[in-house]
């Protein structure tokens, strides 16, 4: 494609009218967004874009871990030389958070294949929205991208249980679905071309770069930990200070100490944080006697990952020795950094000049479904900035040229893949490879 979209084919109305009528499925009387995975919420959603879609002629379905999948038929379905292009992300939410997150990738997804009336489309192209990306309901992230990858099962997700003893492997069977059968599904994303996702960047890059697009080249993992710090509860009037094993204040140094690690390793793209801190048996006249921590690492490099904990590590016993305390940490998951496809990302760069879009390559340091669709299929992600850098809050904001950005670039994209003359591409691949051999 060499001319750029102009806005006006882009059908904004209806994209205004149809994100409005998901985004407000679960918003609470603060302004806020309550659509968690497999929930009332979370269904009547997936429900109204699945009425969308067969409004709009394509085809609908769900998978055996709830997912749904939307699918426009290209002229040379079932071409073995004209695979399937799959586009993706998900519909739920934190507790109380915005509206964009995930959404935002899902609706331009459909709606740029809803824009590919009367325009040539020689290949398929199916949406996959993703149940349960988020963590919040069962301390588990990306449930639906992870039993399709088999990354995950039926019998582990049975541990995986919500504050009101809900399994989330329950909670997918009471839909209906059967998260270890996904034997088809699985096979579709492998004959595939590729996976794209769109995604706010939950992050103030593009934003105080005065940039349109990040193109993701890398997605950090966590790497997660719960360290336990146990003292000796004392009364906070009658044990003298010389004589306290006071968990809470070991428990602080750790809490620096996994500062000063993110800190130290930043130019290496370490980010480490202390996402929460339990005080047990906690009252205002009791020396804390045990506290619980829990800390998110992540990085895109596996090895320096692995020396940041090793350097915990070491800080950690440095601190139980001082202080006399006992700090034992425990692994909570362990993830792998992930590196996402050249070749689907220079797509993405090529459709950014004709539509004058500047763009950034970047890391992403937040986990996506993106993740686990690399293990598939050559995968690729892109970023439009969110106001300020704020996601998973209520605040969270993205402005309507953020958005038609992101459209246009997503619209332009499905137009160029959909159209690929693998021929031509394999006689062009052959022209490289003997350029190459002649250097």
């Amino acid at each position: 494609m060499k001319r750029g979209v102009s806005t006006e084919q882009l059908n904004w109305e209806q994209y205004q009218k149809d994100f409005a009528a998901l985004a407000e499925i679960g918003q609470n009387n603060t302004g806020g967004v309550d659509r968690l995975a497999y929930t009332e919420a979370d269904q009547q959603a997936h429900g109204l874009l699945a009425k969308m879609a067969e409004e709009a002629g394509f085809e609908v379905k769900w998978d055996g871990a709830g997912n749904l999948w939307i699918t426009r038929r290209g002229t040379d379905d079932g071409n073995e030389k004209m695979p399937p292009l799959i586009l993706g992300s998900h519909m739920d939410s934190v507790p109380d958070g915005g509206k964009y997150d995930g959404l935002l990738g899902v609706m331009t997804a459909f709606h740029a294949m809803r824009l590919l009336d009367g325009a040539p489309q020689r290949r398929t192209v199916t949406l996959i929205v993703f149940r349960c990306e988020e963590s919040s309901r069962f301390n588990c992230a990306t449930i639906g991208s992870k039993l399709l990858a088999e990354q995950l099962n039926g019998e582990k997700l049975k541990s995986c249980v919500d504050k009101d003893g809900i399994s989330a492997y329950d909670a997918i069977r009471e839909l209906g679905g059967n998260p270890d059968n996904l034997f088809q599904e699985r096979k579709y994303i492998k004959n595939a071309f590729g996976f794209i996702e769109m995604h706010i960047e939950q992050g103030p890059v593009l934003q105080e770069r005065n940039t349109d697009i990040g193109i993701v080249g890398h997605i950090a993992a966590p790497y997660r930990l719960k360290i336990t710090v146990e003292g000796t509860a004392a009364h906070s009037g009658a044990c003298p200070m010389g004589s306290r094993n006071d968990a809470l204040t070991g428990a602080a140094e750790v809490i620096l100490a996994v500062e000063n690690l993110g800190r130290q390793y930043s130019s290496q793209r370490i980010v480490a944080t202390v996402g929460k801190c339990d005080v047990i048996n906690e009252a205002i006249n009791i020396v804390p006697g045990h506290v619980e921590l829990f800390v998110d690492i992540r990085g895109i490099d596996k090895e320096i990952m692995s020396e940041v904990v090793g350097k915990l590590h070491e800080e950690l016993e440095r601190i139980a020795a001082e202080r006399k305390l006992r700090i034992e940490p425990a692994i909570l998951s362990q993830e792998t950094p992930v590196r996402l496809d050249d070749d689907m990302a220079e797509l993405l760069v090529e459709q950014c000049l004709p539509n004058r879009l500047t763009f950034l390559h970047m890391v992403s340091g937040a986990g996506h479904d993106t993740m686990y669709m690399a293990g598939l299929t050559r995968a690729t992600m892109f970023f439009v900035p969110c106001e300020k850098g704020i996601s998973h809050n209520k605040k969270e904001a993205v402005s309507d040229e953020a958005i038609q950005n992101g459209l246009k670039l997503m619209y332009s994209v499905l137009l160029r893949i959909c159209n690929l003359d693998p021929d031509v591409e394999k006689e062009k691949e052959e022209m490289e490879r003997r350029f190459m051999e002649a250097m």
